[in-house]
């Protein structure tokens, strides 16, 4: 039962945190759009917003949660080949997060030159987070 209570945990954690950091480079490409400067920085503020209060404690949530499901049978996971290809993709995600988190951050502070690839990065992070729930569901082998 505990089990089952951590892997929901996880996926509705993975829910909200893919989500809002999708969304956050979806206001990027907004920001970086923008008419004016002003208006630019206000969605820049929107989408830095979204991410300290959303994206990333959803982030936290998650890995915690795959960590200690990891944790309660780490030689199950470490034989099944599906993981691998899981956990490849999912670090891929957790560096994009990152990436999309600082551009949030310095085109909040003015910085809004540096969001023009918010957009391919946004991709890249729901297409990575995609193959993951591939793995996941689907437990193919890597």
């Amino acid at each position: 039962m505990t089990e089952n209570l951590i892997v929901v945990a996880h996926i509705v954690a993975n829910l909200l945190w893919i989500g809002s950091i999708a969304a956050v480079g979806w206001l990027l490409v907004r920001a970086h759009g923008a008419k004016d400067d002003a208006t630019g920085t206000t969605i820049a503020v929107q989408a830095r917003d979204l991410y300290r209060s959303v994206a990333s404690p959803a982030f936290f949530a998650s890995f915690t949660a795959g960590v200690v499901r990891v944790l309660l049978n780490p030689s199950a996971y470490m034989k099944a080949h599906w993981f691998h290809g899981k956990l490849t993709f999912a670090i891929a995600v957790i560096g994009l997060h990152h990436v999309l988190g600082a551009k949030a951050k310095k085109a909040a502070d003015g910085g809004r030159q540096n969001v023009g690839t918010s957009g391919i990065l946004t991709l890249s992070t729901v297409i990575c987070a995609t193959v993951v729930a591939v793995f996941a569901v689907l437990k193919l082998p890597s």
